[in-house]
């Protein structure tokens, strides 16, 4: 039974552009990146300018992005690795002008755009899941990429970080722009989870009994004390 290609999510889509960077294709690179991580469609995407990102005195990576001329909210850049591959392209990447596009093709010193893009992204994916057969022995069953992949890869990031609950649904369609939540999930692939399912073993991955020994090896205990308790620490090991 041939299974169903998945959407690429976020994790999948930064490994490509970890690709992409070694083979110089610095503009998609940073695209797969950056792509999944502010739930921006593809136009909007290629409009940011180094302007918008960078600290233009200090080379430092601004903390939230703003593009009222997009009528796009304020939000957070990213995490630290995010603005840290911001920083380390604006340092070493041919930027002629503040003002250019994040995404370009700075080979030929040409913005990305939606026209080409479908067609770049699919060559380029080919080849790197090809890669990842051959040295892996696995194969990765996505889609066809598409410029719309960034903004579906975000949406499953939110859909799951809210346990796939209706409401999520129902926000996210609003926020994309759909006609119905119908749409929506047939977009991701996913669907909303209706009932709960009551759990009676919570302690799956606990140490076999028996070995009673990692309760006297240092290191082992704290991995698990630090793992495992639901609690937090100050900087002297202290129970908050």
């Amino acid at each position: 039974m041939i299974k169903e290609p998945k959407n690429w999510n976020s994790k999948a889509l930064y490994l490509l552009g970890m690709w992409l960077w070694n083979q110089k294709e610095y503009g998609h690179a940073l695209l797969c990146f950056h792509g999944s991580q502010w739930g921006l469609k593809i136009g909007t995407l290629l409009s940011i300018t180094w302007d918008d990102v960078i600290n233009i005195d200090d080379g430092t990576c601004k903390h939230e992005l703003w593009l009222p001329k997009n009528e796009v909210t304020l939000r957070p850049i990213g995490f630290y690795n995010i603005r840290k591959n911001i920083e380390i392209a604006y340092s070493m990447l041919p930027i002629n002008y503040i003002e250019d596009s994040i995404y370009m093709n700075y080979k030929t010193g040409k913005p990305l755009t939606s026209s080409t893009l479908n067609r770049e992204l699919q060559r380029f994916s080919q080849k790197f899941i090809e890669e990842m057969k051959e040295k892996t022995g696995l194969t990765l069953n996505f889609k066809p990429l598409k410029t719309n992949a960034f903004e579906i890869a975000w949406a499953l990031d939110m859909v799951k970080a809210y346990n796939y609950s209706k409401q999520i649904f129902i926000a996210l369609s609003n926020f994309m722009g759909h006609r119905t939540v119908k749409d929506t999930i047939e977009l991701l692939g996913v669907e909303p989870i209706d009932k709960i399912e009551f759990c009676f073993d919570f302690l799956e991955g606990m140490p076999d009994f028996g070995d009673f020994d990692k309760i006297n090896i240092q290191q082992d205990l704290y991995k698990y004390v630090q793992s495992n308790f639901l609690f937090s620490f100050n900087k002297d090991g202290n129970l908050l």
